[in-house]
């Protein structure tokens, strides 16, 4: 089959000539997701909706050879999602409940066609409206606990782990996460204009970016993240690549797929979910007493999420881990103790990698008054900082809490001061 470049003109026409998915006299409609009102970015992918008569939807997603938010001055393997499949297939194995299924996959042209989650609604954006997901923190505690004991090695013949480790290499990808991550450079540095920025986020970029002790940590924590493969990890997993609603929970966009360390999904969720419990310092919708709540209901998902992960790990591990290492549960105890330090400092990472450069956030752009959007920005940072630098100290997710609360209520208690003093000396 030769290459076709899909567009939404000829979505139909490709579906209907390579697939039966739907009915041959199916009267189809299509449309690009990106275009709307919280249906995700687009940002990387050319993603299509199709939809018949009764119904009935699928998504068709197709690589192509750079990334679409930036056009062809942005250059990137269009074999992405052949990897990406393979990831939901190997995960289907494992937690069923928690993938798409996948119809129709299309390695000449670089797309797959998948089960339509459009039931589900993509959770970042359902945050930042203060819904809540009582059964998320045990879904996702569940799902990555699973997805990373079966495809480690303290399950998986050591052949068998060494040929994931070497089909899902991924290096077009990983350079992507071991540069944002970590460095102040970026992937595409060079090749593209980058938006100019608020002056304000500018400086305390500046003022973080300048501090050896933390570059020092970051590039310790990049060398745990490019050197350690003990088991398959999304690479990606933020609030946008989850489809959720109050009983159902879906994982997409697995592109970045590799051998990585256990904690990295883990801290790059974790450091998404606190960009909700700062922006609910800021957000106008229900009272003060609402607000606080579902601050709290945030801080519980990280807690009850990390505290699941935990729990199935071990009992996983019990069930099937290796002769070898089964009885050995001083150092399981000792892989989860590191876990914990490890997802402390990609969290901070994670909010460095966004916070602390000039690229969109939704969680802090909804946030309409300037003033707050960059004390949202501003609290992050400090909280990232001390993520990074005090990981090591962090043996619980309640130290981990702990540390995101004390930093918080100081910062808000310096505000305070200063405003005050402010009030003072005008009074004067």
């Amino acid at each position: 089959m030769s290459y076709k470049d899909l567009t939404p003109s000829t979505v139909i026409e490709y579906i209907k000539a390579n697939t039966d998915i739907f009915p041959a006299a199916a009267k189809l409609e299509v449309y690009e997701v990106g275009g709307g009102e919280d249906d995700g970015d687009g940002f990387v992918n050319h993603i299509y909706r199709v939809w018949d008569e009764t119904g009935r939807s699928v998504i068709l997603k197709q690589a192509k050879p750079y990334l679409k938010l930036f056009g062809e001055g942005a250059p990137l393997t269009a074999k992405r999602n052949q990897l990406e499949s393979e990831m939901i297939k190997l995960r289907t194995a494992i937690t069923p409940e928690y993938l798409p299924e996948m119809y129709h996959l299309d390695p000449d042209n670089n797309l797959f066609i998948y089960e339509d989650c459009g039931r589900l609604k993509i959770m970042r954006f359902e945050l930042t409206k203060g819904k809540r997901f009582p059964k998320f923190p045990q879904q996702m505690g569940e799902f990555l606990a699973k997805s990373n004991f079966y495809t480690s090695e303290i399950y998986l013949d050591q052949v068998a782990h060494k040929v994931l480790a070497c089909k899902f290499m991924n290096p077009e990808m990983r350079v992507i996460m071991e540069t944002i991550l970590f460095l102040r450079e970026s992937f595409i540095e060079g090749e593209v204009d980058l938006p100019p920025g608020d002056p304000n986020h500018l400086v305390m970029s500046d003022l973080l970016w300048e501090k050896r002790e933390l570059r020092v940590e970051l590039l310790k924590l990049r060398g745990i993240f490019m050197k350690k493969s003990e088991c398959l990890v999304h690479g990606d997993l933020h609030t946008s690549n989850i489809m959720i609603d109050e009983n159902e929970m879906k994982i997409i966009d697995m592109e970045y797929p590799f051998m990585g360390p256990s904690s990295s999904d883990s801290g790059y969720l974790l450091g998404n979910l606190i960009y909700e419990y700062i922006a609910w310092f800021h957000h106008d919708e229900g009272t003060k007493s609402s607000r606080k709540a579902y601050r709290q209901e945030i801080l519980g998902y990280i807690r009850d999420f990390i505290s699941e992960y935990q729990r199935v790990y071990c009992a996983s591990w019990d069930q099937d881990a290796k002769p070898m290492y089964r009885e050995y549960t001083e150092y399981r105890d000792e892989l989860l103790r590191t876990y914990i330090k490890e997802v402390c400092g990609f969290a901070g990472c994670q909010i460095i990698s966004r916070v602390g450069n000039i690229v969109p956030l939704p969680d802090f752009d909804v946030i309409k008054n300037p003033v707050s959007r960059n004390c949202a920005r501003r609290l992050s940072l400090l909280i990232a900082d001390a993520l990074v630098m005090k990981r090591e100290e962090m043996e619980s997710v309640e130290d981990i809490i702990s540390l995101i609360e004390t930093i918080t209520y100081r910062y808000f208690d310096v505000m305070k001061a200063l405003k005050n003093r402010s009030k003072s000396g005008q009074a004067n």
